[in-house]
């Protein structure tokens, strides 16, 4: 008989797994700063945050026994970080009363690279064009920090924000959530998360753990998270970045937030169905990610099997109920042509519209993944701000019915 292989092995070599994508994560993240470096360009450069807002995660996220979570990386940061774009007479009006509406966006890269300032050429024609304060979410990275960290992260800022509304002008009745390829899933999951949260927060947690005294994966996820209150901090200028602050823990603010709109930029929304589906799916593979980065991507940020079938992982996977009461009447999915996301993206248009909601799903014709965040200089960027703006007048017409 050939002898099993003891558990201190198998755990030495889950984490040699962890940390090898940890070196890759951090390879990948510094190669994406450079390539962001060159989409500033052509001119206008991107602008950049008005002020930023540190806040501390309010909820354990992990969904494994602490034993074996993996370490911080200098590379992952344990706050989560908010970047504000802000109309030029914010300042201003702000102290007469005034209020704005609110665009709360979640940055691309598999959950696992990029940062929120990667989004600043849709947070500049957003801003200027619905005159709404635009704030983008530096949400946790994987594999530092897996599922569902990203996602409970965008609703401690959603949180955050509606606690500290006053002191920042914001009318948060008047609310939009954005997001690209990975901030695509956020920008829909992050609702479904907010919506269990309000409604589960009163229901006794599970009781059966597993035999070493931890909860399964799944009963965690669907544990509603319950934050210990703690003190806010002095209130200071919003004109310079602040210092980690707590989410006010109060699950009962979570039904007091609703959506007026999504709009989700190629947005993953399965992790179910493999990526050799999907690519066997795509009309054009050569054009897709290559396969060494998905894997990384989804190894990082759902590294167990159980946790893919979470609708906050997967909003696919949400049930009509859960798609009729967390989502808003209105959303917008925009999927590209060549990527290998185009069906789910399609099949999930189909999904909100058959609940009733009001879906623009529009297909851009000859684009792979990403297209509009191209590090070529020489690209045409005018075709992408076509669409950026099609889209903030759409938001516009709704920030003005819902105000």
């Amino acid at each position: 008989m050939t002898p099993s292989k003891s558990p201190t092995r198998n755990a030495r070599r889950q984490q040699h797994s962890r940390f090898w994508l940890r070196v890759q994560a951090i390879t990948f993240r510094i190669l994406m700063k450079i390539g962001m470096i060159l989409h500033g360009y052509p001119f206008p450069r991107p602008p950049i945050p008005c002020f930023t807002r540190a806040i501390r995660p309010s909820a354990p996220t992990t969904t494994t026994p602490s034993k074996s979570r993996p370490p911080s990386s200098i590379c992952s940061s344990n706050n989560i970080t908010l970047h504000f774009y802000t109309p030029l007479d914010y300042q201003r009006n702000s102290p007469s009363g005034k209020t704005w509406p609110v665009v709360v966006n979640f940055h691309g890269g598999g959950f696992t690279i990029g940062s929120a300032t990667d989004d600043s050429r849709w947070a500049r024609m957003t801003v200027q064009s619905t005159q709404a304060v635009f704030v983008s979410v530096d949400y946790r990275l994987a594999p530092e920090h897996p599922f569902p960290a990203a996602v409970d992260d965008g609703v401690d800022a959603l949180l955050y924000l509606d606690a500290n509304a006053s002191e920042l002008s914001l009318d948060m009745r008047r609310l939009s959530l954005t997001g690209f390829s990975a901030g695509g899933n956020l920008a829909i999951a992050v609702p479904l998360r907010l919506h269990y949260r309000a409604t589960a927060a009163s229901l006794p947690a599970p009781a059966s753990e597993s035999s070493d005294g931890s909860a399964n994966s799944n009963q965690l996820l669907l544990r509603p998270q319950q934050p210990q209150p703690q003190p806010q901090s002095q209130s200071q200028s919003r004109s310079q970045s602040r210092s980690s602050q707590p989410v006010p823990a109060a699950a009962a603010a979570s039904s007091k937030i609703q959506p007026l709109s999504i709009f989700a930029w190629y947005p993953v929304l399965d992790f179910l169905t493999t990526r050799e589906i999907r690519r066997s799916r795509s009309k054009n593979p050569d054009k897709g990610l290559p396969g060494f980065l998905t894997t990384l991507f989804d190894e990082s940020y759902v590294p167990h099997e159980s946790d893919r079938a979470s609708p906050f992982a997967s909003p696919l996977r949400a049930t009509n109920a859960m798609l009729t009461q967390a989502l808003p009447a209105d959303i917008f999915l925009y999927v590209c042509e060549w990527d290998m996301l185009l069906e789910e993206g399609l099949e999930f248009a189909q999904r909100c519209e058959g609940v009733g909601k009001r879906v623009r799903s529009m297909v851009v014709e000859g684009r792979r993944h990403a297209w509009d965040k191209s590090v070529n200089p020489l690209r045409d960027q005018g075709a992408v701000d076509v669409l950026y703006e099609a889209a903030c007048q759409e938001m516009r017409g709704i920030f003005e019915k819902g105000g």
